[in-house]
C-alpha cells in the first residue's frame, strides 16, 4: 500500500502523540500593514489568534503592501512561505486578504498549502488594528 504524504505526517502526529511529544502546531505571523494601520496593534492581534488555538508562534513576517498586492509580488512573502516549506511552521496565521489577495493568487494559495499539508487561519479582527 502506497501513502501519501498526508498519511505519512498523520501517522507521526499519532506516533508523537502516543509517545507524549507536544504536538502543538507552529506557525508564522504575517500581516500586510497598510498605510495607517498600527503594526504593533496587529500582531498582538494575530498572535492572541495564535495562542487561542494553542499554536506555537515559529516566526513574524510583514509586509508594507496595499492589500491587494498579490502575494508573489510582496517582499517578504517568500520567507512565510520558506518557514512552511521547511517545517518549521505548519500554518501561517494572516491578515484578512491574504487570502484573496489578487484575484490570480487566492488558487494558487490553496493548492500550495494544500501540496504543504499546511493551512492558513485568517484572523479578521486584525483588521481592526487600524490608527485611531
Amino acid at each position: 500500500m502506497n501513502r501519501t504524504l498526508g498519511d505519512t505526517a498523520r501517522r507521526r502526529v499519532l506516533v508523537d502523540a502516543a509517545g507524549g511529544f507536544d504536538d502543538r502546531a507552529s506557525v508564522v505571523l504575517y500581516a500586510c500593514i497598510a498605510p495607517g494601520q498600527d503594526q504593533d496593534d496587529v500582531l498582538a492581534r494575530l498572535r492572541r489568534h495564535a495562542e487561542a488555538r494553542d499554536w506555537l508562534v515559529a516566526a513574524v513576517v510583514v509586509d508594507h503592501d496595499p492589500t491587494a498586492t498579490p502575494l508573489d509580488y510582496r517582499q517578504n512573502w517568500w520567507l512565510a512561505q520558506e518557514y512552511v516549506t521547511t517545517g518549521q511552521a505548519r500554518g501561517i496565521v494572516a491578515t484578512p486578504g491574504t487570502d484573496r489577495a489578487g484575484a490570480l493568487c487566492a488558487r494558487p494559495l490553496a493548492d500550495w498549502l494544500h501540496d504543504q499539508h499546511a493551512f492558513l487561519s485568517v484572523d479578521a479582527s486584525a483588521a481592526e488594528g487600524a490608527a485611531r
